[in-house]
Protein backbone atom coordinates (compact mmCIF):
# COMPACT_ATOMS: atom_id res chain seq x y z
CA UNK A 1 0.00 0.00 0.00
CA UNK A 2 1.39 3.39 -0.87
CA UNK A 3 0.52 5.20 2.16
CA UNK A 4 3.09 3.89 4.23
CA UNK A 5 1.26 1.21 6.05
CA UNK A 6 2.37 -1.33 8.31
CA UNK A 7 2.89 -4.86 6.83
CA UNK A 8 0.18 -6.14 8.91
CA UNK A 9 -2.52 -3.51 8.51
CA UNK A 10 -1.75 -4.04 4.49
CA UNK A 11 -2.32 -7.92 5.29
CA UNK A 12 -5.63 -7.07 6.83
CA UNK A 13 -6.86 -5.05 4.78
CA UNK A 14 -6.17 -7.53 1.75
CA UNK A 15 -7.77 -10.05 3.89
CA UNK A 16 -10.93 -8.09 4.37
CA UNK A 17 -11.05 -7.19 0.70
CA UNK A 18 -10.79 -10.66 -0.68
CA UNK A 19 -12.63 -13.08 1.78
CA UNK A 20 -15.35 -12.63 0.22
CA UNK A 21 -14.49 -12.41 -3.30
CA UNK A 22 -16.42 -16.24 -3.94
CA UNK A 23 -19.76 -14.57 -1.94
CA UNK A 24 -19.55 -11.46 -4.93
CA UNK A 25 -18.59 -13.98 -8.04
CA UNK A 26 -22.04 -15.95 -7.01
CA UNK A 27 -23.97 -12.69 -6.40
CA UNK A 28 -22.73 -11.26 -9.61
CA UNK A 29 -23.79 -14.16 -11.52
CA UNK A 30 -27.07 -14.20 -10.23
CA UNK A 31 -27.61 -10.49 -11.59
CA UNK A 32 -26.22 -11.75 -14.73
CA UNK A 33 -29.12 -13.96 -15.30
CA UNK A 34 -31.29 -13.52 -12.75
CA UNK A 35 -33.61 -16.34 -13.72
CA UNK A 36 -31.22 -18.84 -13.29
CA UNK A 37 -32.29 -19.56 -10.03
CA UNK A 38 -35.21 -20.51 -7.38
CA UNK A 39 -36.66 -18.10 -5.09
CA UNK A 40 -34.97 -20.02 -2.42
CA UNK A 41 -31.80 -20.27 -3.72
CA UNK A 42 -31.71 -16.30 -4.17
CA UNK A 43 -32.75 -16.06 -0.67
CA UNK A 44 -29.71 -18.23 0.74
CA UNK A 45 -27.54 -16.59 -1.84
CA UNK A 46 -28.77 -12.69 -0.52
CA UNK A 47 -28.67 -14.24 3.06
CA UNK A 48 -25.01 -15.67 2.69
CA UNK A 49 -23.51 -12.39 1.25
CA UNK A 50 -25.43 -10.15 4.02
CA UNK A 51 -23.75 -12.12 6.80
CA UNK A 52 -20.38 -11.90 5.51
CA UNK A 53 -19.65 -9.11 3.43
CA UNK A 54 -20.77 -5.98 5.54
CA UNK A 55 -18.40 -6.97 8.58
CA UNK A 56 -15.07 -7.73 5.90
CA UNK A 57 -15.96 -4.20 4.69
CA UNK A 58 -16.34 -2.61 7.70
CA UNK A 59 -13.29 -4.28 8.80
CA UNK A 60 -11.17 -2.84 5.75
CA UNK A 61 -12.66 0.35 6.09
CA UNK A 62 -11.40 0.93 9.43
CA UNK A 63 -7.91 -0.31 9.29
CA UNK A 64 -7.28 1.72 5.90
CA UNK A 65 -9.06 4.90 6.20
CA UNK A 66 -9.54 4.96 10.11
CA UNK A 67 -13.84 5.09 8.95
CA UNK A 68 -15.87 3.48 11.17
CA UNK A 69 -19.29 2.53 10.32
CA UNK A 70 -22.45 4.75 10.53
CA UNK A 71 -25.91 3.96 10.45
CA UNK A 72 -26.03 6.75 7.58
CA UNK A 73 -29.35 5.93 6.08
CA UNK A 74 -31.15 5.91 9.67
CA UNK A 75 -31.90 2.18 9.94
CA UNK A 76 -30.75 0.89 13.11
CA UNK A 77 -27.74 -0.82 10.83
CA UNK A 78 -25.54 -0.27 14.45
CA UNK A 79 -27.67 -1.80 16.64
CA UNK A 80 -28.32 -4.96 17.86
CA UNK A 81 -31.67 -6.29 16.83
CA UNK A 82 -33.90 -7.87 19.72
CA UNK A 83 -35.85 -11.40 18.62
CA UNK A 84 -39.08 -9.08 18.14
CA UNK A 85 -37.30 -6.79 15.47
CA UNK A 86 -36.44 -9.33 13.11
CA UNK A 87 -38.22 -9.11 10.16
CA UNK A 88 -39.93 -12.07 8.69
Amino acid sequence: MAQGYDARVAKDVAFHMTDWASDFIGFREFADVPDSLTPEAIEDLVMAFLIHVPNHLAAASKLMLDVPVNDVFGVGATEESSDDDVAT
